[in-house]
């Protein structure tokens, strides 16, 4: 007994020295504290490890070797650390993670499809965290994109709330919306979507500015916008509730749930979130019209992951999006009882499921994915019906209120497959194939209007990206477009159908040139395009004079495409707790023909229509500037800028006489309107201590030239030019620590301040709802709750 207890012994002591594998084991800690949920890896092997409570943590069955370990976290520095594996002797590593206020050490997806750090990719990305959503009270994805250099948000309907992002003064139809990397939010969601994204669902909005169709496909002329949904973490629960009064009079509530679950081992794991919006109509005239709709709006959602090992893993994520919104007057009677409404009801569905798989030496990556996007809507454009009594007898007002109902339904799909091959530390290519579908059909009967249209694109892309010495890289990429459309349309009796096929390449170069270790010069040229289907963004229609406006198409109309140049300077500094970032970026981007809206004319139903047609050209240049700066973890400045120019390769007529006895003459413009010249954000967050918060934010837009139409007969438009606008708000929160794992945040402030908001509305029935500029509020006061448990 004696013998064999000894045997085991000398067994188990001699085991680690004769055994083939060693291990790596350690502290991580942040200041004085422990860190936990800190990710300590080897890449080159595929091994890893999270830290636990106490900050520890163990990686075992190392071989022999050389490598680099990493060490990340969400809103740290990456540590890099090379280690050297000899006679298998096991290591200790102890390590103090440092805060990366700007997120400069953040990986970042849309620049090449493939995950980059922040600083280091090809591209300029602008990200937008959803620590910047909460700070500048932006509830939903439309709010908080005003916080980027290069994109503005506007509002272009008092009676709908019809919203678009510009992207370097090109309208909302040039930019590319993705979901988790795909381009399932169709156009008929992208008219009123992106105020039905809550914050709580986004971790963070990835911004590309410039042609990004190499990567993601057509319509991303001006760039893609892409919002990266919240995965999950650790485990906790947060509920929120925010009530808002929209110049101290209208109610605007929102109440927020989200929670995650995961295992020990963070293999696996589920986040979900809700979110709920009541928000009042608000009249700003006192005419008995809105100027704000009235809103109602849920969505539900969930994010999960399953590791099936260190080298494999499925992602599933969903939504539910129900909004109901209607603006005009008369809230209590029904729609077609009143002198103007239009009224939406969403209800959209989305998911997305993605696998993705490495090669046992990390080289090869192959990712296979499939999204899809639903969206049934039911419609009101139109009005002046009235309230019928027994025996009255209906007049042709009467039926054509009645009639102004209509119904959309609308799919969208994106399934492909992506591979990524690392050939050695200075080539990696990047290469896929992937079907985008959508079909739309819109039937709006008492308008005569109905479309049936389907759009097939099949895409294959590639992209090389190439590090010939240690300051430099170069990417070429390119992809080959098959599109196929197939559209019929009814409007007012007129039936006419749009069937193409045609291809497009569009080429993609970009470098990236380290002239110091702090300094980086980017410049970059490519190609886009947009096919020329007769549904994008014109499914939102617009009403004059209480009359719907509609859209066709010229049987002519070709393809748009455009050429983008890029060139940016990007300084960042780490000194001590200070971080500093700024960047210069100019671009310049030819649009050739692209469409243009106008020839307006009025069908025997009295329907006004104005038809899509390709115009000579749109040039666009300027300059995106951006700052930012990080000190001692208690105080945050992040400020953007553009100033740009826009022009038309000739003179557009946007109204012309219908005959010669027309005393007006015709309205011609020689640039794009509703584009200022001139505007930009900033947002300033001060946190004295871990309890107090205080940001101050606003927005700045220039002057700019916008259409009205001021005779309801004719159509007659003008083109007015704008006052500049100055949106100042201002939040203060206190955070009551109960509990280290149930903290309770208060907060309150006052959007708007100097209550800086469009004082020209027109009034009445006949009002042209398009004539609305400017901040997207006038003066709100707003105040709230915040329970988390962890």
């Amino acid at each position: 007994m004696k013998k064999l207890i000894s045997f085991l012994f000398y067994f188990l002591f001699l085991l680690p020295i004769f055994g083939q594998n060693a291990s790596i084991s350690g502290v991580i800690t942040r200041g004085a504290n422990l860190e936990e949920m800190v990710n300590v890896g080897i890449p080159s092997l595929g091994l890893g490890a999270y830290t636990d409570e106490n900050g520890a943590f163990f990686i075992p069955n190392i071989p022999p070797g050389n490598y680099k370990v990493t060490v990340s976290k969400v809103g740290f520095k990456t540590i890099t650390q090379p280690i050297s594996i000899k006679n298998n002797k096991s290591l200790k590593l102890n390590l103090t993670l440092e805060q990366d206020l700007l997120n400069l050490d953040q990986v970042v997806i849309s620049a090449t499809r493939n995950p980059v750090p922040y600083y280091d990719s090809p591209v300029i990305v602008n990200n937008i965290s959803s620590k910047t959503f909460e700070n500048t009270q932006s509830f939903t994805a439309a709010e908080g994109l005003n916080f980027s250099p290069g994109l503005r948000v506007e509002n272009n309907c008092q009676n709908c709330g019809f919203t678009q992002v510009r992207m370097n003064g090109m309208e909302g139809h040039h930019s590319q919306v993705l979901i988790n990397n795909r381009p399932v939010f169709s156009a008929l969601a992208g008219i009123y979507g992106l105020e039905m994204i809550p914050a709580n669902m986004i971790d963070r909005v990835e911004v590309v500015k410039g042609g990004g169709s190499v990567l993601y496909g057509g319509n991303a002329i001006a760039g893609t916008i892409n919002i990266i949904t919240t995965k999950p973490f650790e485990n906790e629960m947060q509920v929120g509730v925010n009530q808002a009064l929209v110049n101290g009079e209208a109610s605007d509530r929102n109440i927020s749930l989200s929670g995650s679950v995961v295992n020990k081992q963070l293999t696996s794991g589920m986040r979900f979130y809700a979110f709920n919006r009541t928000r009042d109509p608000w009249d700003a005239n006192a005419d008995g019209f809105s100027e704000m709709v009235k809103m109602r709006s849920n969505t539900i959602g969930f994010d999960g992951f399953y590791e099936f090992s260190s080298r494999s893993v499925l992602k599933l994520n969903g939504y539910y999006i129900n909004e109901f919104r209607r603006g005009g007057n008369k809230f209590n009677l029904q729609p077609h009882q009143t002198d103007v409404t239009e009224q939406l009801l969403h209800n959209i569905f989305g998911a997305n499921l993605n696998y993705e798989y490495f090669s046992k030496n990390y080289l090869h990556k192959l990712n296979v994915y499939s999204s899809f996007q639903t969206t049934q809507r039911d419609s009101y454009y139109g009005g002046g019906g009235r309230v019928l009594q027994d025996g009255d007898t209906l007049t042709a007002d009467d039926l054509l209120a009645l009639n102004a109902y209509g119904e959309s339904n609308d799919i969208s799909l994106v399934s492909g497959v992506q591979y990524t091959y690392l050939i050695s530390e200075i080539v990696n290519v990047v290469a896929g194939s992937e079907y985008q579908l959508n079909d739309v059909i819109d039937a709006m009967p008492g308008y005569e209007r109905e479309i049936n249209q389907f759009v097939g694109v099949w895409g294959n892309f590639a992209q090389l990206e190439l590090d010939p010495i240690d300051k430099l890289c170069i990417t070429l990429g390119g992809r080959y477009d098959q599109n196929s459309i197939n559209g019929n349309y009814n409007l007012g009796g007129q039936t006419f159908n749009n069937q193409k096929n045609f291809s497009q390449f569009v080429p993609r170069i970009t470098a990236l040139y380290e002239i110091k270790e702090n300094l980086k010069f980017r410049v970059g040229a490519a190609q886009g395009y947009r096919g020329p289907q007769a549904f994008d963004e014109d499914l939102h229609i617009e009403t004059v004079g209480g009359a719907a406006k509609f859209i066709q198409i010229d049987p002519s109309l070709q393809a748009e495409t455009s050429n983008n140049f890029t060139a940016s300077l990007n300084y960042a500094k780490r000194s001590g707790k200070a971080q500093m970032n700024l960047v210069a970026e100019g671009f310049y981007t030819k649009i050739n023909n692209p469409f243009i809206l106008s020839n307006q004319q009025e069908l025997a139903n009295g329907v006004a229509v104005i038809t899509k047609r390709n115009g000579a050209g749109i040039t666009l240049r300027g300059v995106n500037l951006e700052g930012n700066l990080a000190i001692n973890n208690q105080w945050l400045i992040q400020t953007g800028f553009t100033i740009q120019q826009t022009a038309y390769g000739e003179p557009e007529i946007l109204w012309e006489p219908s005959s010669p006895n027309e005393i007006n003459p015709a309205t011609i413009v020689t640039q794009q309107l509703r584009t200022p010249n001139l505007y930009g954000f900033l947002s300033v967050g001060c946190t004295p201590n871990d309890n107090l918060n205080l940001n101050f934010s606003g927005n700045y837009t220039g002057t700019m030239l916008v259409p009205h139409v001021i005779n309801v007969d004719n159509e007659y438009t003008v083109v007015k030019e704008t006052p500049d606008f100055l949106e100042i708000n201002a939040k203060a929160s206190y955070t009551f620590f109960t509990d280290q794992r149930l903290p309770v945040e208060v907060f309150a402030g006052i959007q708007n301040i100097t209550n800086s908001f469009q004082a020209d509305f027109d009034l009445g029935a006949d009002r042209d709802a398009g004539y609305i500029y400017g901040p997207l509020r006038p003066r709100t006061f707003f105040a709230g709750l915040k329970v988390s448990i962890k």
